[in-house]
């Protein structure tokens, strides 16, 4: 098909006269190209760096363009580009002089050279003549090619032992750029290669020591790829001769070590590549050598990233687990003691003595052995090499068992926990004779095989949705429970109760240490003993009072700060410690009040005067940074596990706040749950008392002066800041920010109360009841089938009951007995069916019942959606989804299609929703019509997401078209996200327009010339082809109507892009046209608008040519055809009548209402034709069928033609002139009397108070939300204030520790260090950074004067964290507080312009400056980018001159200044073409847009208190509100009209309406709904104006 994009694409490829190419010799005379400089310079001068310079070829005098036609077309998405010469020099075609350094011009040179090598060697290879001199030469240049990837200098160490600790990408690019990997790949392949006459070698003589050179060659090439490739995905991708090493797996040349490495973490490849026989290859190897590393190599390809690939799992399961196989595994079990050992008492007391475990095998040679684990243990450290080859070797195999049960792989558990179960594992967790690493691996099964598996479901820590009647009206610490207690969850803790006394042992014991992390042996066992805790922690099995304690301990092991033991042995005495205190299974807590260090005891003043015993013993902990990545990771446990018990104090606080108001609302006159409706006696409801509310609510925060039970340590939270403090000085990046987030919590604690209590869903009535406890049991089903799902979906040649013996096939069927329906009963936990075409019609009803509860055209869909939000249902709905199927599988692809319906009516209209599921936005990018779907309602009218959508989001789509066929749904997501809110996204509209011009003509299908043309007419009069939906006429349909949305709000390039694809000539073709229908032409129509007519810059066509003329001809045509249809509605052609009323209407009024003046005699000439618009659009605007919102579109256009005949000076007929002017009076009257009816309605429908006798329970709902205003009202100054506490704590966080410890945190190191991190968090932190800016900010702006309240709670907690000790106005700290006198608490003044400097130098010296120009050059999110103006502006505030030297340095001497006011450049062009399009865009669509919003949050609003009294009987709702507004408006503009003429000086009138209440009120929302491309401008001027201030005369000629 001949399209504009072919021909446009042939004519940019004739003005390539020529390409570039490579020549053989560097003195070639056609290499020569001579430097034109882009500005004046004089002839002979040197050309500077970083300047721009155009490139001429000399010897055929073209110039050197660039193209947009890949080279690399076989990848997903090219990013090569061609270069070739034309012979017309263009300005645009420039190019950077970029300075090289010199080491990469050497890397270069060496890769370069190495490849000629290799090449030279493979061809060699091939003919099988290879010198031995020349092999010696490649062996050598493959070791200094290892050591070149890995960048480690060649000191003499066995080059195969050489690690790669931080990978150079760069390096690792070369070898794939410059081929040295594809030469590799051909010395693997080329020894092995019949050339005619055999073979040069043979894979099984490389065990023969003649070839033992050629094996070492191979293992180097090896060697090389494994390096080469390290957490490098491109070089993983680009590795595609996969077959060659799996051909060489077992031949001992590394092929198997590359393969693992090359597949871990990667997987996509391990899906690809990993099938049947290459793991039946491993377990052969492992079957002949019985080496451990094989079976390390199995658990690596279990797992990706730490999640684990069931699909692998599954496989390893069927030949591991396999009988046939069993031989090569180590059996484990549980006999009678022969003897009594003296080790043997080393057992804990209640263990029994007279069994021990004992492992059996059998060796290479068939021969069968046992021996006890403890013996094999003893006799390994006595140097025997057998005994120690088999611990090794089981302890593997252990590895390997949790791998296979990771993540709940049922087709594992169920038969590996039959040969080890609990108290098995346990034994030998407690048995200290074994070794550490022993003991870690049996921590690491009991997990993943015992613990993390079903009953066990993770605890939901913060609640959302409530039931009323589950709210108790008295609540303490030891009665509240944050976990669903059942028969089921009591038994399981009574399961575990001796594994969690073996964590609380091993704790204690972790406490006592002078170094918790001192042994390196040991460290492995603590890592998985707090991993076993996290996750006790996370099923539920402590309280919430364990909980509390248990985070004494944690703190204890990573606080340095420690007391001496005598101070211990003294603490083990007190009264509150029994003398079993460490025998009870929740006994953490009794064991902390010993091992907490008795900070409980000690003032926080006394800790300054600690003996210097106990500070010189100390310190060396505080300078190790640099610990192990395994300590690193421990630590990071801990951090989750108190994020988590923060969690549960915070739910603890919500449900403290709802028993105090459900108490103050009257609890002992409501009625007992049991009791129904009907039953309920007369009384009245109490409301609340606000203060009483407010003042019990502070008492859950240490704002007291004695601590709050619910603190985490014994010092007010002083240990944990500590704690806290030190974790954030350490060099591991996800420690310091988890770190980071906790300190930001603990600072925030009301703010974090009050936005949870906000979001607090009440469960009064009995239908939200009933919902509630189905949506709950349903989601405990689908859970279950979900985790259990390889044991019923069905599988062709997977792993079934065929492959298993008889006794597993029995287990397994016990394992899934018990059938049950999707509805449970009482206690009875759910089960999966035995039956597995029973499970798929479980799960489908379950999705459809979910499906039901938020179907659109509910009244209560936004409380069901909310509801399941808060229940957790999108999550289990989401795994649904990733289970592992059959695409052949009917039943599953049914289940998947209810499982993206779902998620649609889930998020449909959410915003809320909408950002959930965009978190999880990598799930949906594959090819599927579903998937588009499902996308297209996480974006759908959600202006927020669709602006920050990247660009693979939109590539993905146009691939899609491109790749899988034209599909509406592909092109119904694009025009989501161009258009959402009724406001275009500019981003959306550039990005969506590249990608479909690049997709050419696969995207775009024209029907434009000779031969296409009857086919479009062909297929509107194919009465099946226009009823598809999905066919190539809806397909062109969408396409033009996605142009015509990329084209709204006067978008220069999209225009410009438009006119190209379809010319106007063509459109008036297809519309004219007598066959063309309705949905075509609305669609080419609102093209022409948009591209035509309402644009940036104007297109003369359009005004000119008698086009749009024809167009109007039609139109008329169309009109008459509406007009003189039947009165019949059922008969009606809706499209038709949506077609006139909407976009006719809109391209009229569009055209002669134009900022391009339309041209007069142009006019003059088809004045007849505007007159019968006129005429025909009064015609329809007198129908009966028409609604409000087409009437309104109607009067727009005729007061606009109108309009344009009267200053025109057009004849209008005597009679349709005084309609129109009675139309014009009747439109303001009509306004008027629709918005007192409305108010009527409105007012109506307003809530009243309960009818005695009847508690009408949305009162519940309302009093809640106005007790939240009021006590957000209250606390808003201590939430203030508690954050003015984390700026002195960063000002000074040295003085949390004792004077030996503070050298760290002196002299900002931990604000160097902290800012350093911010740079980390730009891109994958976005949140976490943003906090830390405005942190940091906050340092530097001028204290706020607190009430009173806040200045309480800041003296309180400023006595608790730092005692009496004086908060010092040291330059060095610049905290620019002054006390009172000697000893005294800091007073919160405002700080001295001094110290504003000093702490601004301070942030400076630290690397604030160049924090704020790295993020404003780098980041792409809009927030970051506004937080780091913001706080540029701060650094910069008073004119600080050091601060803009600091900024000069960093712009001109770190050769910054480029990029950095390049993107202010960028910004201003934004906002410039920004503010034009919203001045002059069509305000009719706009308005139009605007109502029907207005309609849309009318309908889906909530009832919502502003600020409430304590009588809050009386209320408004917000619609109603709305409505008065209107009303008044619409009245007033009313009377100005019509007294206009007998009133002059009812003009000041009109102006004095517009700026009262209601004027503001209208200025203050359009400035909200300006674009943040706008509003950023102001902090930018600001920005740019304070680097210039005080006359800086550098930074105003930088500028």
């Amino acid at each position: 098909m001949d399209t504009v994009y072919s021909q446009r694409k042939r004519q940019a490829a004739e003005k390539i006269a020529y390409t570039l190419v490579s020549v053989p010799h560097g003195n070639d005379i056609a290499s020569l190209f001579e430097l034109d400089a882009t500005t004046l310079q004089r002839a002979d001068c040197l050309v500077p760096r970083n300047s721009y310079v155009r490139l001429r070829h000399l010897c055929t005098n073209t110039w050197v363009t660039s193209t947009n036609f890949p080279i690399d077309t076989e990848e997903e998405r090219p990013v090569m580009l061609k270069i070739g010469t034309c012979r017309t020099k263009e300005d645009k075609e420039a190019f950077a002089i970029v300075s090289v350094p010199l080491s990469e011009v050497r890397d270069l040179d060496f890769a370069n050279d190495a490849n000629k090598v290799l090449e030279s060697t493979v061809r060699q290879l091939q003919c099988g003549n290879i010198a031995q001199n020349d092999r010696r030469f490649v062996t050598k240049l493959l070791e200094d090619l290892i050591f070149f990837v890995c960048e480690v200098p060649n000191n003499g160490q066995d080059v195969l032992s050489v690690v790669i600790s931080n990978p150079n990408r760069e390096r690792q690019k070369l070898m794939r750029e410059q081929n040295i990997l594809a030469q590799i790949f051909g010395i693997l392949k080329a020894p092995f290669t019949d050339q005619g006459e055999g073979p040069m070698l043979k894979l099984e003589d490389l065990g023969d020591q003649r070839y033992a050179p050629f094996k070492y060659m191979l293992r180097l090439c090896y060697r090389v790829l494994r390096h080469s490739q390290q957490d490098y995905r491109k070089n993983q991708a680009s590795t595609k001769k996969f077959s060659i090493m799996q051909s060489q797996i077992g031949y001992e040349i590394l092929a198997e070590d590359t393969i693992t490495a090359l597949l871990h973490n990667n997987r996509k490849l391990l899906e690809k590549h990993i099938t049947a026989k290459e793991i039946e290859t491993f377990v052969n190897l492992l079957r002949r050598n019985r080496e451990p590393r094989f079976l390390d190599y199995l658990s690596d390809l279990c797992v990706s990233n730490k999640t684990a690939i069931p699909v692998t799992q599954e496989l390893i399961c069927k030949f591991i687990l396999n009988p046939a196989n069993a031989e090569i595994l180590i059996q484990t079990k549980l006999i009678p003691s022969m003897e009594t050992t003296l080790q043997s008492s080393m057992l804990q007391e209640d263990t029994e003595e007279d069994e021990e475990v004992w492992l059996y095998w059998i060796d290479s040679h068939k021969e069968p052995h046992g021996k006890s684990i403890r013996h094999l243990a003893q006799d390994a450290k006595g140097n025997h090499k057998l005994d120690n080859d088999v611990i090794t070797y089981y302890r593997y195999q252990l590895n390997l068992f949790a791998k296979m049960c990771l993540d709940r792989q049922y087709l594992a558990i169920n038969q590996v926990s039959s040969q080890l179960p609990v108290d098995l594992i346990l034994r030998c967790m407690f048995d200290e004779c074994l070794p550490y690493n022993l003991r870690a691996s049996f921590c690491r099964l009991m997990l993943h095989m015992h613990v993390d598996r079903e009953p066990q479901e993770a605890v939901v820590a913060v609640r959302y949705a409530r039931l009323w009647t589950e709210i108790p009206s008295k609540i303490t610490i030891h009665e509240y429970e944050y976990e669903f207690t059942d028969t089921s969850r009591e038994e399981m803790k009574r399961k575990f109760a001796p594994t969690m006394e073996f964590v609380e042992e091993y704790l204690k014991d972790v406490v006592s240490q002078p170094f918790p992390f001192g042994d390196e042996e040991k460290n492995e066992l603590t890592l998985e003993v707090v991993h076993l805790a996290r996750n006790l922690v996370y099923f539920g099995f402590y309280s919430f009072s364990e909980l509390l304690r248990l985070t004494r301990t944690l703190l204890a092991i990573l606080d340095f700060v420690q007391h001496p033991l005598n101070d211990m042995a003294e603490l083990s005495k007190s009264p509150e410690a029994g003398n079993n205190v460490f025998r009870t299974i929740h006994g953490v807590g009794e064991m902390m009040t010993q091992m907490v260090l008795s900070r409980g005891h000690i003032q926080p003043h006394h800790l300054p005067n600690t003996p210097p015993s106990i500070q010189d013993r100390k310190q060396p902990l505080c300078l190790t940074d640099n610990e192990d990545v395994m300590v690193m990771d421990t630590k990071l446990k801990i951090i989750e596990i108190l994020q988590f018990i923060l969690s549960v104090r915070l739910d603890y606080r919500i449900t403290y706040l709802l028993s105090i108001y459900k108490k103050e609302f009257g609890d002992s006159n409501l009625p007992d749950s049991s009791m129904s409706l009907s039953e309920f006696p007369s009384m009245s409801v109490s409301d609340p008392d606000i203060d009483e509310i407010a003042a019990k609510a502070e008492t859950m925060f240490a704002g007291s002066s004695e601590c709050s039970a619910v603190e985490l340590d014994d010092e007010g939270g002083r240990t944990f800041l500590r704690v806290l403090i030190h974790l954030i000085m350490q060099d591991y990046t996800p420690l310091v920010s988890g770190s980071l987030q906790l300190m930001f919590k603990h600072f925030s604690q009301r703010a974090e109360v009050l936005q949870a209590f906000k979001q607090v869903q009440l469960l009064v009535s009995e239908q939200d009841v009933e919902n509630y406890k189905q949506i709950k049991t349903n989601l405990d089903q689908l859970r279950l089938a979900v985790e259990k799902s390889e044991l019923w979906v069905e599988k062709s040649g997977g792993y079934g009951s065929e492959d298993i013996g008889d006794s597993q096939v029995k287990e397994q069927t016990m394992e899934e007995a018990g059938i049950l329906s999707p509805v449970q009963d009482g206690d009875v936990k759910p089960h999966i069916d035995s039956n597995k075409a029973n499970n798929y019609n479980i799960v489908k009803e379950i999705l459809l019942r979910l499906s039901k509860l938020c179907y659109p055209s509910k009244k209560s869909c936004v409380q069901q959606q909310r509801l399941l939000k808060n229940m957790g249902a999108h999550s289990v709905v989401l795994d649904l989804l990733q289970i592992p199927y059959e695409k052949s599988d009917e039943k599953m692809n049914e289940i998947m299609t209810l499982a993206h319906v779902f998620l649609q009516y889930f998020c449909r209209g959410n915003s809320q929703n909408q950002a959930l599921l965009h978190k999880y936005l990598n799930l949906f990018l594959t090819p599927g019509l579903l998937e588009a779907e499902t996308m297209r309602h996480i974006f759908m009218n959600n202006f927020h997401l669709c602006n920050e959508i990247s660009d693979r989001v939109v590539h993905h789509f146009v691939h899609c078209i491109e790749t899988h066929g034209r599909h509406v749904q592909y092109l119904k997501f694009l025009l989501t996200i161009v258009k959402a809110d009724g406001k275009y996204v500019k981003k959306c509209q550039d990005k969506v327009m590249t990608e479909l011009v690049n997709g050419g003509e696969d995207v775009l299908v024209f029907y434009n010339d000779r031969s296409s043309f009857p086919l479009l007419f062909q297929m509107m009069c194919c009465e099946m082809e226009r009823r598809d939906e999905g066919g190539a006429l809806a397909y062109h349909n969408t396409l033009v109507e996605l142009l015509a949305v990329c084209t709204e709000g006067k978008n220069v390039y999209t225009e410009l892009k438009c006119n190209s694809l379809l010319p106007l000539d063509d459109i008036v073709k297809v519309v004219t046209h007598e066959d063309c229908i309705p949905e075509v032409k609305t669609a080419y129509v609102n093209f022409v608008n948009h591209c035509y007519v309402d644009t940036e810059v104007e297109m003369k066509e359009i005004y000119t040519s008698h086009h749009i003329w024809k167009l109007f001809e039609n139109f008329l045509v169309d009109m008459a055809r509406v007009c003189n249809s039947t009165t019949d509605r059922n008969h009606a052609n809706i499209p038709l009548e949506r077609y006139v009323t909407e976009t006719v209407m809109a391209i009229v009024k569009g055209f002669f209402s134009s900022q391009f003046p339309v041209n007069n005699s142009n006019l003059q000439t088809h004045q007849p034709i505007f007159i019968q618009l006129l005429q025909s659009s009064f015609r329809i605007y007198n129908c009966t069928w028409i609604s409000s919102a087409q009437k309104n579109n109607i009067e727009g256009c005729i007061k606009t033609l109108s309009d344009v005949a009267k200053a025109r000076a057009i004849a209008i007929p005597v009679d349709l002139d005084s309609q129109v002017n009675t139309l014009s009076l009747k439109a303001h009257t009509y306004r008027v009397e629709r918005a007192v009816k409305d108010w009527r309605t409105s007012a109506r429908t307003r809530v009243r108070k309960e009818i005695l006798g009847v508690p009408d329970y949305k009162s519940i709902i309302e009093k809640l939300q106005g007790v939240v205003a009021c006590l957000e009202e209250q606390f808003s100054p201590m939430v203030q204030a508690e954050f003015s506490v984390l700026v002195d704590v960063l000002h000074s966080p040295e003085l949390l520790f004792p004077e030996a410890a503070r050298l760290r945190c002196e002299s900002g190191a931990f604000m160097s260090k902290l800012i350093k991190h911010t740079k980390k968090l730009m891109d994958k932190e976005e949140k976490l950074c943003i906090k830390i800016l405005q942190t940091l900010r906050e340092m530097l702006d001028k204290k706020k004067a607190f009430d009173e309240p806040g200045n309480v709670l800041r003296k309180i907690l400023l006595t608790r964290y730092f005692g009496n000790q004086r908060l010092h106005s040291k330059s060095e700290f610049g905290s620019g507080n002054s006390s009172a006198g000697g000893g005294s608490l800091v007073q919160d003044s405002d700080k001295l312009s001094s110290s504003m400097v000093d702490i601004q130098c301070l942030l400076d010296s630290e690397g604030a400056s160049e924090l704020v120009i790295d993020l404003i050059v780098s980041t792409k999110n809009d927030r970051m980018f506004e937080e780091s103006i913001l706080l540029g502006n701060a650094l910069l505030q008073g004119g600080n001159t050091q601060i803009q030297n600091s900024f000069y340095h960093q712009l001109h001497k770190q050769k910054k200044s480029e990029h950095f006011f390049k993107v202010f450049y960028d910004r201003m062009r934004l906002a410039q073409q920004e503010i034009r399009a919203t001045v002059s865009v069509n305000m009719f669509e706009v308005g139009t847009c605007r109502k029907r919003d207005e309609d849309v949050d009318v309908s889906h609003s909530g009832i919502r208190l502003r600020k409430t009294p304590k009588d809050s009987s009386l209320h408004m709702i917000d619609n109603m509100r709305g409505q008065l507004n209107e009303a008044s408006s619409a009245t007033s503009k009313a009377f100005v009209s019509f007294r206009k003429e007998r009133d002059t000086d009812l003009e000041v009138l009109e102006g004095q309406a517009s700026e009262g209440p209601g004027g503001v009120a209208e200025e203050r929302e359009e400035e909200a709904q300006m674009s943040r491309a706008i509003t950023i401008m102001k902090p930018i001027l600001r920005y740019l104006q304070l680097l210039c201030e005080n006359h800086n005369r550098d930074l105003q000629v930088l500028n």
